[in-house]
């Protein structure tokens, strides 16, 4: 191989690769167990494996919006939240 030639395999395995995930929940789900755990392996099984993180570092918030008025005033909004199905 010429001195010149860059090894495309070995730059890409060089590059930082993003493995963050940010997930808002509502905080009714956020604070019941049993539906974070629902949602957690839902999307672990996105990511490729239901059973682990597989790398990924998951950063979990609550779901928040803020609406500015032409006054500039700033108002916290209550997003919908959707109830869970049986």
């Amino acid at each position: 191989m010429d001195t010149n030639t860059v090894d495309l395999r070995s730059t890409l395995a060089a590059q930082p690769v993003n493995r963050t995930v940010n997930v808002s929940l509502p905080t009714q789900v956020y604070f019941d167990l049993d539906q974070f755990q629902k949602i957690q392996k839902e999307l672990l099984g996105q990511l490729g494996c239901p059973a682990c993180t597989s790398g990924f570092d998951i950063r979990y918030d609550f779901q928040r919006r803020f609406i500015v008025n032409a006054n500039l005033a700033v108002q916290a909004i209550e997003l919908p939240q959707e109830q869970p199905s049986p």
